[in-house]
């Protein structure tokens, strides 16, 4: 790489790091504890050594060549799933426990649940911080070769780190079970499904599978931004004109959420359930066939989607792909909403989750390597589904 990319590539890696320690600095009780933070980070940092050492290791033994330029077979879709991505996320956890232990030891008495939430994703962040800038630094030193390398560790970093937050914030929230309840092993399963998937776009694609992680980002940070204010609401506090911007930023609070999930008037019925399916499985199909007319009229090669050493050519039908499916899920949530005359967001919901399901199945049978980009749009995709019930339910 040139010595811009090397620039640039430093900015990406120090700019979290920069971001989370002045928040941790805002914050006068973490502040007071900056130790146990900073010491998270360092540990997570080393452990990703070894990690990368082992993981080496295990690809040769195997003849698995994740990062080889030629694409993903399905045994290396398996050993993402079922070796990489549960393995590295232990580890952050891993970093976490030690300074867990000593907080508990340290807290004769419990805090109050903003603190214990703030406490939890500082932990997780830091460790998150510390493990996936160590990889990404390695990764950038040993097979860094552009700009392309430079954008991967750009947003494998955020992305990362906002997952391994989501079993922050459940470890924080119910921290008198610690690590291990049943809560904090969904989250932690969550994060390592999607680690996979983003691990496999960023660093087993071209440029398609930078702009294919863009959903899921986008996703994971409203997210973030809808548990922070619940977290900032319960406490009652908005310090700074940036935190009241986005206190007052148009995203539904989480107990607006719980409650459009909760059953209303009458029970949940599997029709509604089951005609919601069909009806999103028929506009996703309407959808795509809408996008390839299209990208043929215009000259779009979809072939390159599912081309890994693609390079820009591919991002255009990609995003047309998506366009096309994506669209389906608000409508076909709006429309079930006021078919049935609901005033829940609930069998909408389940409607298009057993659409994805189905999706997904299908696509597995096809072409198992492109379930990657059905997981990674679902989350928005079932967001967006969700959005147009609560659009049909409120009109």
């Amino acid at each position: 790489m040139d010595a811009a990319a090397w620039v640039v590539a430093a900015l990406a890696l120090s700019a979290p790091i920069a971001l989370h320690l002045w928040l941790i600095w805002r914050s006068i009780y973490l502040r007071l504890h900056a130790w146990s933070w900073l010491g998270t980070g360092l540990v997570g940092a080393a452990l990703a050594l070894p990690a990368i050492f082992v993981e080496r290791w295990l690809e040769r033994w195997t003849e698995i060549d994740p990062a080889a330029g030629t694409g993903a077979s399905a045994i290396q879709l398996v050993y993402a799933f079922l070796v990489a991505a549960p393995f590295e996320e232990a580890l952050v956890v891993g970093a976490v426990a030690p300074f867990w232990h000593l907080r508990r030891v340290r807290l004769r008495s419990g805090l109050s649940q903003r603190l214990e939430i703030l406490e939890g994703t500082a932990f997780a962040a830091s460790a998150a911080l510390g493990f996936t800038a160590s990889k990404c630094a390695t990764y950038l030193w040993l097979q860094g070769s552009g700009w392309l390398s430079v954008g991967r560790i750009a947003l494998a970093l955020p992305t990362h780190v906002l997952l391994s937050c989501l079993w922050g914030y459940v470890l924080g929230r119910n921290a008198r079970r610690g690590i291990g309840g049943r809560r904090f092993s969904f989250a932690w399963l969550g994060a390592v499904v999607f680690s996979a998937v983003s691990d496999h776009l960023l660093f087993q694609r071209g440029p398609g599978g930078l702009f294919a992680l863009g959903p899921l980002l986008m996703c994971m940070l409203l997210v973030a931004l809808v548990l922070w204010r619940d977290v900032r609401g319960a406490s009652g506090q908005t310090s700074g004109r940036a935190m009241s911007l986005l206190a007052s930023a148009p995203a539904p609070s989480l107990a607006a959420i719980r409650a459009a999930f909760r059953r209303q008037d009458r029970p949940v019925t599997l029709r509604w359930i089951s005609f919601g399916a069909l009806v999103t499985t028929g506009m996703i199909t309407a959808g795509i066939a809408l996008a390839v007319f299209v990208g043929n009229k215009i000259g779009l090669d979809f072939s390159a989607v599912d081309r890994p050493d693609a390079g820009s050519e591919s991002v255009g039908p990609l995003a047309l792909l998506v366009a096309g499916v994506l669209v389906a899920f608000p409508f076909s949530g709006y429309l079930l909403a006021r078919a049935s005359g609901t005033h829940s967001v609930l069998e909408p919901a389940m409607s298009s989750a057993l659409a994805m399901a189905l999706v997904l199945v299908f696509m597995g049978m096809v072409a198992p390597l492109s379930v990657v980009f059905a997981i990674a749009f679902a989350p928005i995709a079932f967001g967006l589904s969700c959005a147009g019930a609560w659009v049909g339910i409120g009109s």
